[in-house]
Parts: structure tokens; sequence; C-alpha cells
């Protein structure tokens, strides 16, 4: 078994980006079977960006220092990272970055109910696709819904709680860590700071197989 643990946020186009190229990578050599990945919450969103009521393309400008060609230029970068690398559409100079602390206590939910992969995906549309914002109760509930969970388990886990304390622990590990940015890898007890390709992946799968080991 592979164990992959990995540090993100759901509003980070690289870890989005990152995640989707490991994916596909595991799903390539036919290691769906083999790999354990644990992902853990990191929340990148600054308080002073806002709660949403700026497009991407304004926070560039506006809190980053960005002209507006400059602005167009790395927004166009990260498109065509996801375009190329994983097959992912969005325009990230649309997209309404939020605080998503609860959005990453729903997909622990889905996790718990089997669902992590189809929680993570909704709340990913939602953001990267639909701008939508995943600091909105109702967005979240859209979300969850679509991802197979029921309505009134998703509204208990945002009225009461759940999950506060597994955030804050993801949160506390990655601080004690020294980690600094994410997407953040553990690839066994190899790590790897950064997004990558989908054939950087499968090198690196290669390499933790067991001895004696081929992928499927």
């Amino acid at each position: 078994m592979i164990n992959i643990v990995l540090w993100a946020d759901l509003q980070c186009p690289f870890c989005y980006v990152g995640e989707t190229n490991l994916q596909h990578a595991i799903e390539e050599l036919g290691l769906q079977d083999q790999v354990r990945l644990d992902i853990k919450s990191r929340e990148i969103h600054r308080p002073e960006d806002g709660d949403g009521d700026m497009e991407m393309f304004e926070i560039f400008q506006q809190k980053d220092g960005f002209t507006p060609d400059g602005a167009r230029a790395q927004i166009e970068k990260i498109n065509t990272m996801g375009r190329e690398e994983a097959g992912l559409h969005f325009d990230f100079g649309k997209v309404h970055e939020s605080n998503d602390h609860d959005a990453h206590r729903l997909y622990k939910l889905g996790r718990d109910c089997n669902l992590g992969p189809q929680v993570r995906k909704a709340l990913h549309d939602a953001y990267f696709v639909n701008c939508e914002k995943l600091a909105d109760p109702e967005v979240l509930v859209k979300a969850g819904k679509a991802a197979g969970l029921e309505e009134d388990l998703i509204r208990r886990m945002l009225k009461e709680g759940w999950y506060e304390n597994e955030v804050a622990n993801d949160e506390m590990e990655y601080d004690a860590l020294a980690i600094e940015s994410v997407p953040y890898f553990i690839v066994d007890q190899e790590v790897i700071p950064e997004h990558l390709t989908k054939d950087e992946f499968i090198k690196v799968l290669q390499n933790h197989l067991p001895v004696g080991q081929t992928q499927n």
C-alpha cells in the first residue's frame, strides 16, 4: 500500500491541478486499490481579500499589485496550466474566493460517508466552474446534495460544528511541519512540496511500488 498525505486548499488552483494529476496517475497505473490518500485541510484565504465580493481579476490588481495586463497574464497562465496539464476548464479570473472553512468540514463529512471524491469534485465545480462562493451555506448544501449527501445531514454538520477540531488539527500539523505552501504531498516518506504533472506523479508512484510489484 502506498500512503499519501496531501495538504490542500479547495480554492487553490495549484492544489486542484495537482490533486487531479495525482488521481489521473493513479488511474493510469491501475493503483486505485493500492493507494491510501489522506487529504488534510489548509485554508489560504486572506481576510483582506474580502468574502467573495470581488473576482480574482480584481484581487490580483487591488490586493496583489498587478497591473490589468499583468493580472490577465497570470490568470491565463493558471488557466492554461489547468487545461493542458489536467484537462480542467475554468476561468480563474472570475472565481470569487471566500472563507472556505465550512467547505473543508463538508469534505470530511463526505469522506466519512464514503463520498469524499464526489464531494471534493462538487466543491471544485462550485468554485472553479460555477464561480460560486464556498462561504455560502446554500452553495455547500447544493454541492453536498449533488455528491450524494442527505440535506439534513449537511445542515446538521454546518450548524453543530462537526469536524471543527479535525480541521484545526490539520492546520496545526501543517504549521508544526513548517510547510510553506500548498499543495504539499508526502508519498510514504518522500516529500513533494509542489504540484506535479501526471507523468511526474507516475514516476513517483512507480518508485514507491513494493519490490517486485508492477502496476496493473
